[in-house]
């Protein structure tokens, strides 16, 4: 295996690690200040940190360049604003293991993705263990009979949010050499933190009393600096090493990891079927681990 691939498989390790916790934390902490808020600050406290470290390293500038800034408003938009108000809304109305379960339809979208606009080779043992890992979470959904509610559906296009994000921002690292991952996860978070904090202006859902309550801001610090600003530097630095359809898939492991936290913080069980599904999925992890990432052309 060649170290580009190496290195893109284990950040992409550590994304999964990061990634576990997100439904976890997202459902305890919608479910003690409210989602739009929570969304906000943790966005913003993750731009800030990020943007402190971009001007330590110098490259700040390139944040407010025009020749870019359509592109990061797309990737803070989708990235950032649009996904969390799906997925911090959908949160508060299913379980934090439906919620990390249900992010897995994310490999259908990046297939689809990767190979019609990333010009990535999907070959059939991609396609076959995809679906091995499609069905290890519908074995997981099952209890009994398929059940959608609103909060179901709204974390179901959280991940297309995500693939819109990610292919951009796969495209601009590809096409320019000043365009970082930590370019890429700055603008992410503080342009999509500021557009939530407009609409959380607007809608005047405001509670910077509560930030007062060590809980609280123990909460918002985690998710704001582990959940998003340091989990989103170490996707970038996968992505832009392998493709983002073998990125995605291999990062879907992290629902083992909330499940242990959902179980352990949010009281959650896991069954049976949780189990079997996951041992599905894990097959299907491990045999995509040593596929090599191709394309079927040069990148755009």
């Amino acid at each position: 295996m060649e170290k580009k691939e190496k290195e893109g498989i284990i950040f992409t390790i550590i994304t999964i690690f990061l990634a576990g916790s997100l439904p976890i934390v997202v459902k305890y902490g919608t479910g003690i200040i409210h989602p739009l808020f929570f969304a906000t600050v943790t966005s913003l406290i993750a731009g800030g940190c990020l943007f402190m470290v971009t001007l330590i390293k110098g490259n700040w500038k390139i944040l407010l360049d025009g020749k870019y800034l359509f592109y990061f408003l797309i990737i803070g938009f989708f990235g950032i604003t649009l996904s969390n108000l799906l997925f911090f809304y959908g949160v508060t109305l299913t379980s934090g293991i439906n919620s990390a379960i249900l992010l897995q339809i994310e490999p259908l979208y990046a297939l689809f993705i990767g190979y019609i606009f990333l010009k990535e080779i999907i070959g059939l043992k991609q396609i076959i263990f995809t679906f091995v890992i499609i069905l290890g979470t519908l074995t997981v959904l099952y209890q009994g009979s398929f059940k959608v509610n609103w909060g179901d559906g709204l974390v179901l296009f959280t991940p297309l949010c995500w693939q819109i994000t990610h292919f951009q921002s796969k495209k601009l690292m590809a096409n320019h050499q000043a365009i970082t991952p930590l370019i890429i996860a700055t603008v992410r978070t503080l342009y999509g933190g500021i557009l939530l904090f407009i609409l959380n202006y607007l809608w005047g859902v405001n509670q910077f009393n509560k930030l007062g309550e060590p809980k609280i801001l123990m909460v918002i610090f985690f998710q704001g600096m582990v959940g998003f600003a340091l989990q989103y530097l170490v996707w970038y630095e996968a992505i832009k090493r392998i493709n983002l359809s073998k990125a995605t898939t291999l990062v879907c492991v992290y629902p083992v990891f909330s499940i242990i936290l959902a179980w352990f913080i949010l009281k959650e069980i896991p069954t049976i079927n949780h189990l079997i599904g996951f041992g599905l999925i894990l097959i299907g992890i491990i045999s995509l681990s040593g596929i090599k990432s191709e394309q079927r052309k040069k990148l755009f």
